[in-house]
């Protein structure tokens, strides 16, 4: 995600717009208590978080690649704007915890242009090299694959075309560093790409890179995410006509935002909402106030949040099954599989809600043959603790229970 990382602003959301709420702890995270949901809501989801309304019919033709079915991402560690900034840091024990959790693949966000001359030929910091080849060390030691993903490129949605060269410069180093290493480690081109880097400038952009890179790794798996933040509603704007067998299309999932960005410090002012339950509505209507009710689209959504039957409901499953019927058609239509990068919700939602959410959006990923990682940024999104290498409740209950 597009974050400043603000990693332990624990209170923030008591300076939100909604209601205050009680908190809890969870594995030393706060956790709001949820506000009672309705009765339409309680039949979707059972007592014993099993989700019972059924799903929509589809086919399956996505193949899920093998090695990259299950994941986590470190986040918030080689993406920093400098090493240690934003309070993560790669350590053995991610892989050692993710291993013997059953997960097969590390996603590995890195901010390589952070650490690379401003000017040709564009070298990269040898001691980020080493930090990066940690990883990779790591991840094969331990038998897993691992997504070394270009991350944070914030010069590159702001001015592309002065950056284009430097991009593919990037590249190229990185696909000599790790042309002689297993299939267990793929690339990602670029994270979540948007602002003017637009399509028009992105698909030739990602077909020339991809070719740098072939040109060293012709059989590696490579992913390339589509536009706008990795957004489903941009996948049918890829340009497919090169991807070869082993190039995959990348989306991230964080629909219904309003949902698992509520209360989020880095996000704008109308998300500073509180109490925000999935599946919605609520037994009692959240208040809308502030930039909320000012911006149409957050005061149009949170009133349909407030209103509408739980199987209409925009925080409820119709959201999370038209992300992945977008997906799917995506598959159908070009077969060309897909990839999940990224998942989550914050910490500031109730714990029962984020299990439910989080639980459903694993599920349905795997139904459809879908590969997944999970967005663990060691701050309100935090899937594990490693002081004393245990999972958070909920996010452990909705990625490793049926």
């Amino acid at each position: 995600m597009n974050r400043t990382a603000i990693l332990f602003a624990g209170l923030m959301l008591l300076a939100c717009g909604g209601k205050q709420s009680a908190q809890t702890a969870v594995d030393g995270l706060p956790v709001v208590v949820a506000p009672e949901s309705s009765p339409s809501a309680k039949q979707i989801v059972d007592d014993n978080l099993n989700i019972t309304l059924p799903s929509p019919n589809f086919s399956v033709k996505n193949k899920p690649i093998p090695g990259f079915t299950k994941g986590i991402n470190i986040g918030n560690a080689l993406e920093a704007p400098s090493l240690g900034e934003w309070g993560v840091l790669v350590t053995e024990k991610h892989f050692v915890m993710a291993k013997k959790a059953g997960l097969d693949h590390i996603r590995l966000p890195a901010r390589f242009s952070a650490h690379a001359q401003k000017q040709a030929p564009y070298t990269i910091d040898p001691e980020f090299w080493e930090l990066v080849d940690f990883a990779v060390d790591s991840a094969e030691k331990h038998q897993m694959g691992i997504i070394v993903d270009l991350h944070h490129y914030e010069e590159m949605a702001k001015n592309p075309k002065d950056h284009i060269e430097r991009f593919k410069a990037i590249w190229k180093q990185i696909a000599e560093r790790y042309k002689n290493r297993s299939d267990k480690v793929a690339f990602e081109l670029i994270n979540e790409p948007c602002g003017a880097l637009t399509i028009d400038i992105l698909n030739p952009l990602m077909k020339e890179t991809l070719e740098v890179v072939r040109a060293s790794n012709p059989n590696r798996i490579v992913f390339i995410d589509c536009y706008f933040w990795a957004n489903t509603e941009w996948l049918d704007d890829m340009d497919v006509s090169f991807f070869d067998e082993n190039t995959v299309a990348t989306f991230h999932m964080y629909q219904p935002i309003l949902f698992t960005h509520q209360g989020a410090p880095w996000m704008d002012a109308e998300y500073q909402v509180a109490q925000v339950i999935f599946p919605g509505p609520p037994a009692k209507p959240v208040e809308i106030t502030g930039p909320a009710l000012s911006n149409p689209w957050s005061a149009d959504w949170l009133k349909a949040y407030n209103t509408l039957d739980a199987k209409v409901n925009p925080s409820g499953p119709k959201t999370v099954w038209e992300e992945f019927d977008r997906a799917t058609a995506f598959v159908e239509k070009n077969g060309i599989r897909v990839y999940m990068g990224e998942f989550g919700a914050i910490d500031f939602a109730d714990a029962r809600s984020r299990t439910i959410f989080l639980k459903m959006v694993r599920k349905e990923s795997e139904r459809r043959g879908i590969g997944w990682a999970y967005w663990d940024d060691g701050g309100h999104n935090r899937a594990v603790d490693l002081m004393d290498e245990t999972w958070v409740k909920p996010v452990a209950d909705a990625l490793f229970e049926d």
